[in-house]
């Protein structure tokens, strides 16, 4: 089969936001396949299929909100997240809210009072389980913690690669993006490159590296150094039990 799909590889998510700033892209139809939604700061009404910013409006771009940005920025007016075991918003914190949260209550009487309208968005979540390939014109987003969340035994990965690679893709993406995601993946870099190499030979696609900007670098590079990722992770673990204890109450 021939294709004209582009794989932008990058490091972290947010990476992404800037590639569809660059290329000026609107209302894209993206396949996100993700442990987390990547929407913190966003209430979605599933009911009516709007979305609403429910936090300060300068907020920065970050890993865990560059689609809310995204979104409310008019490039993407499509997103459908497919989750696996350990993700989705009952795994996470900072997610994405919903119109039926507890949580939601305030933020949904302060968007009525103010008469914010909300953007149109088509929205699904889907456990990985239930999905059924990409759809026309959709665009492939990839995190690799899909494939080595950190919670996963090492031993698991190659596997789980192995299954998603074996579906038959009766669509090709114009463009396909993944991501290494450090902080939330196992260190398997080699696995890594493979998946996107194999990728790459599936959709015969063109790979291309997506390096931060001298600036960006420079602060991962400090951050890198001043808080090294096993105690960001360990000061990580006890904030998300502290809050998946609420997870579990079905408070979000």
């Amino acid at each position: 089969m021939d294709s004209s799909c582009t794989i932008f590889v990058v490091e972290e998510h947010d990476q992404v936001l800037d590639l569809w700033r660059a290329q000026q892209s609107r209302s894209l139809s993206v396949l996100h396949l993700d442990a987390h939604c990547d929407m913190r700061g966003l209430l979605i009404d599933r009911q009516i299929q709007h979305a609403y910013r429910i936090w300060d409006r300068n907020l920065s771009v970050d890993q865990g909100n560059f689609l809310t940005h995204a979104i409310l920025e008019g490039r993407i007016n499509s997103l459908r997240w497919v989750y696996n075991d350990l993700g989705g918003r009952q795994n996470d914190v900072g997610t994405v809210k919903y119109e039926s949260d507890l949580t939601s209550i305030p933020y949904r009487w302060l968007l009525a009072l103010r008469g914010e309208r909300g953007i149109a968005i088509h929205y699904e979540v889907i456990p990985e389980k239930s999905w059924s390939g990409l759809a026309e014109g959709e665009l492939l987003d990839i995190d690799w913690d899909f494939f080595a969340h950190i919670a996963y035994p090492e031993s698991a990965i190659q596997d789980h690669v192995e299954s998603f690679l074996s579906v038959e893709f009766h669509v090709i993406p114009e463009q396909v993006y993944i991501c290494y995601s450090p902080d939330f993946s196992q260190p398997s870099r080699i696995q890594y490159q493979n998946f996107v190499t194999a990728l790459a030979k599936i959709f015969k696609a063109e790979i291309i590296p997506v390096h931060r900007d001298g600036y960006k670098a420079a602060i991962q590079s400090a951050y890198n150094k001043y808080l090294p990722h096993r105690i960001f992770r360990l000061i990580r673990h006890f904030y998300y039990q502290a809050n998946l204890s609420l997870r579990k109450r079905g408070i979000y």
